[in-house]
């Protein structure tokens, strides 16, 4: 590419481009060392100043521009005026898009840069120039497309076979001589103590506390996280809309991750393992639909307040509410909210059921309408109206007027509500009266006059 509106006096400034993706490198042997004796030989021989050299490894053309970290930083110092050419061995190593080509060329023209490659000959000077870029893109960009197809299809083919992709192996698997995951059996056990702990305590800073000191596992609070919600742990694969339902062996089973994920939605605000709020994530203000979080005063006074009022003047709820009157409600009225629930519940299923039933009533007699002016209008013959008014006719009368609803399940809280609820509670730890709520609750709302207006339960 020829240099244009360039002050000949002055030594022209070139930036080098590599690029290499993965599979490139392993297939098709193309270093990135080679590329850069090739791209600085060039430029000594030219007599140009080499301003900065940029590498992207392992960067397929696929990806977005916008992820490749070192071409990113090549445009910048483009737009800083720094570079007068951008050199690079071929036009694939810097795009296989149209479309991308194109939005840079608007910065390069704007900063009066140019680009060339060592390997090809290109001329943006005349039309016929401008199309053979166009159509060496072109097939560039479609040459990548089927590429990234045959990826997916290998990748759809090993997620079904239940072959390991490339990646991260989850603490507790590795991979065996068919490249699929095995059980480590000690590290296994691990994840289950994990998983039973955090059940117990619903406290992520209790639970890695607890396997710090048990395994002297210096964990980080996002490799925890990490790992409560890895559902490989289920044997089941699902990423980047992939899936396997029976992918590896199961740590743990599915029921148990998912009242783990439920109990991390709710804990969605970390808490010192030595100070436990027994109410944390649960109690939402009536007025804004904030939650309240909890607020820790002298001689251990746990309060509970809206931070939409007190520290951004959003809401009307002004009032600290303690801990004890949550406590002192919920033992007094826990009771009459479960059977209120719990009629409100079954109203509202066999209203479902009979609005069900209705609906797959009204579809099949509509159909013998349809059916019936079928026959008038010689449509169909007598033998295809009997045998579809019996079919239709045979399903409308086997239509349940109830289905089977499962009801939700408070047999272990009713059980203790059965005996003197209120001093068994007593006995409990903090910790153990926080799991209580969060096993039963899921919302308390609480209006500005600090009176609670209602509970919600899973």
């Amino acid at each position: 590419m020829k240099k244009n509106n360039t002050d000949v006096s002055q030594p022209v400034r070139v930036a080098l481009y590599i690029r290499v993706s993965g599979e490139e490198q392993k297939i098709k042997g193309l270093s990135l060392e080679a590329q850069q004796e090739r791209l600085e030989q060039y430029a000594r021989e030219h007599g140009w100043i080499i301003t900065g050299i940029y590498v992207d490894a392992a960067k397929t053309a696929r990806k977005n521009i916008h992820k490749r970290i070192e071409f990113q930083r090549m445009i910048e110092s483009v737009k800083r005026d720094e570079v007068d050419i951008l050199l690079f061995c071929r036009l694939d190593r810097w795009f296989r898009s149209v479309a991308d080509y194109y939005k840079v060329m608007e910065i390069l023209s704007a900063h009066n840069c140019e680009w060339k490659t060592t390997d090809e000959e290109y001329d943006t000077t005349t039309a016929n120039g401008r199309l053979y870029i166009n159509v060496k893109l072109s097939i560039a960009q479609n040459e990548a497309d089927i590429d990234g197809e045959r990826i997916d299809v290998v990748f759809d083919s090993k997620i079904a076979h239940g072959t390991v992709l490339s990646g991260r192996i989850p603490f507790g698997y590795r991979i065996n001589e068919e490249k699929r995951l095995e059980i480590i059996p000690e590290n296994a056990d691990i994840i289950r103590e994990i998983y039973n702990y955090y059940e117990t305590t619903a406290s992520q800073g209790a639970t890695v506390k607890y396997i710090r000191m048990k395994y002297g596992l210096n964990w980080h609070y996002e490799t925890f996280r990490y790992i409560l919600h890895e559902k490989l742990y289920t044997g089941v694969y699902d990423r980047k809309g992939r899936r396997n339902d029976n992918f590896c062996p199961a740590i743990i089973s599915k029921e148990q991750y998912e009242r783990v994920q439920t109990l991390t939605k709710r804990n969605a605000r970390l808490t010192p393992a030595s100070r436990i709020y027994i109410f944390s994530s649960l109690l939402i203000c009536d007025e804004c639909g904030y939650r309240l979080v909890g607020k820790w005063e002298k001689k251990d006074y746990y309060y509970y307040r809206c931070n939409q009022h007190f520290r951004h003047g959003a809401c009307c709820h002004n009032k600290q509410i303690r801990e004890e009157k949550i406590e002192e409600w919920l033992i007094k009225n826990l009771k009459d909210e479960i059977n209120s629930y719990k009629t409100n519940w079954e109203i509202k299923a066999a209203e479902k059921k009979s609005n069900a039933a209705r609906s797959d009533k009204a579809v099949l007699k509509r159909k013998l309408s349809k059916l019936k002016e079928l026959y008038i209008n010689d449509l169909i013959n007598i033998e295809d109206y009997k045998k579809d008014y019996i079919a239709y006719t045979t399903a409308l009368q086997q239509i349940p007027e109830i289905t089977h609803l499962k009801p939700p399940d408070f047999s272990s809280i009713e059980n203790m509500l059965s005996q003197d609820f209120k001093a068994l509670y007593n006995t409990f730890s903090r910790e153990e009266k926080r799991t209580l709520w969060r096993s039963v609750i899921k919302e308390i709302r609480i209006d500005a006059e600090n009176n609670i207006t209602g509970i919600s339960f899973d």
